[in-house]
C-alpha cells in the first residue's frame, strides 16, 4: 500500500491553467534578472567609455613618465588618475589628467609626476568619463 501525498490526501490538485501560470511567472522572472544583469554588468560595452592601457614609464630622481594609450568614446570628456608607487606600493606621486571631447577614439599620452621618494613604477590607476 502506498503512502499518500499530502496534496492527494486533502485532494488539492494543480490545473494545466495553473501550472501554465507557473511557467509564465518563472520564465518573466528569469528575462527580468537577466535584463538587470546585462543593464548593470554591461558586458558588450554599450554606450560611451573611458579605457587605458599602460605602455611604459621611465624613471628619474625625482619625477616619472608614465606612457599609456587611452580610449575615450568620440565626443565624450573624460579624466584619468596616474600615479607612481615605490617598493612597497605606496603611493609616492599622484595626478589626475583630463581630457576634452575630440574626433579620434585613441591616442597615446605621457604624463609626468613629481613624486614625494624614490619610485620604481608608474602606471594609470583608473579612467573615467566626465
Amino acid at each position: 500500500m502506498s503512502v499518500p501525498t499530502i496534496d492527494q490526501r486533502y485532494g488539492r490538485k494543480l490545473s494545466a491553467r495553473g501550472r501554465r501560470r507557473a511557467l509564465v511567472i518563472l520564465i518573466t522572472a528569469l528575462g527580468v534578472l537577466t535584463l538587470a544583469w546585462f543593464v548593470w554588468a554591461n558586458p558588450i560595452d554599450v554606450g560611451p567609455q573611458a579605457v587605458s592601457r599602460d605602455t611604459g614609464f621611465r624613471l628619474t630622481d625625482d619625477r616619472v613618465t608614465v606612457m599609456f594609450d587611452i580610449s575615450i568614446t568620440p565626443g565624450s570628456t573624460g579624466a584619468c588618475a596616474v600615479q607612481a608607487l615605490d617598493k612597497s606600493f605606496a603611493v609616492v606621486g599622484w595626478k589626475v589628467v583630463t581630457y576634452g571631447a575630440v574626433s579620434e577614439e585613441t591616442r597615446s599620452e605621457e604624463v609626468t609626476l613629481r613624486v614625494t621618494s624614490p619610485a620604481v613604477t608608474g602606471l594609470v590607476s583608473s579612467c573615467w568619463l566626465t
